[in-house]
């Protein structure tokens, strides 16, 4: 397959194309029959040696098309983040949830020693009750 390039420059108000032996494709028109009739295209001028074919495109529907990929690769990159956000999401859940269960053990700790404290506390008192009495 034949390379090509395409030039932004216009003459005539139409652009120049190029391809790799750099002689300007000729404008022409499909004439026989079938889906293409009277499109427009690029035709290499070596042909049939060569068989380079491009069809001339509305340059607002070229534009519109790299728009729509530009937006498509934009959402897909939004699509990544987001799932990347979702996983810190996670991740951040499950450590709140280890800290939580750390704090609940701390403040569990914390009762069983006040309780443990509480209740030497009021067996001294038994006991130095039962010593005045005895």
């Amino acid at each position: 397959m034949a390379s090509r390039s395409e030039s932004r420059s216009r003459s005539n108000g139409m652009p120049h194309v190029l391809y790799f032996h750099q002689d300007l494709a000729p404008l022409r028109t499909v004439k026989v029959q079938g889906p293409t009739r009277g499109k427009h295209f690029y035709g290499c001028s070596h042909w049939p040696e060569l068989h380079f074919l491009l069809f001339k495109r509305d340059t607002r529907i070229a534009k519109l098309e790299i728009l729509i990929e530009e937006l498509e690769n934009e959402v897909k990159n939004l699509k990544q983040a987001n799932w990347e956000l979702d996983d810190d999401v996670v991740e951040m859940a499950i450590e709140n949830t280890e800290q939580l269960a750390k704090v609940s053990s701390a403040t569990a700790d914390k009762k069983l020693y006040n309780l443990l404290v509480a209740s030497w506390v009021l067996f001294a008192i038994v006991l130095l009750l039962l010593g005045r009495g005895g």
